[in-house]
């Protein structure tokens, strides 16, 4: 692996990024829900509608 340090503006928003202050809150159940609707049942529903026509 390369020796080289990061760049220091590189560096300075990966230590903000980790800061747990800014990772954001967690999902909540509506969330859940929409992942679920638009990522499952939406792309099957069009999978069995392509497959009827």
């Amino acid at each position: 692996m390369s020796s080289q340090s990061l760049h220091p503006d590189l560096e300075r928003r990966i230590a903000a990024l980790e800061s747990a202050s800014n990772q954001g809150a967690g999902f909540t159940g509506v969330d859940w829900m929409w992942l679920i609707v638009l990522g499952i049942v939406g792309p099957a529903l069009l999978l069995i509608w392509g497959w009827m026509s």
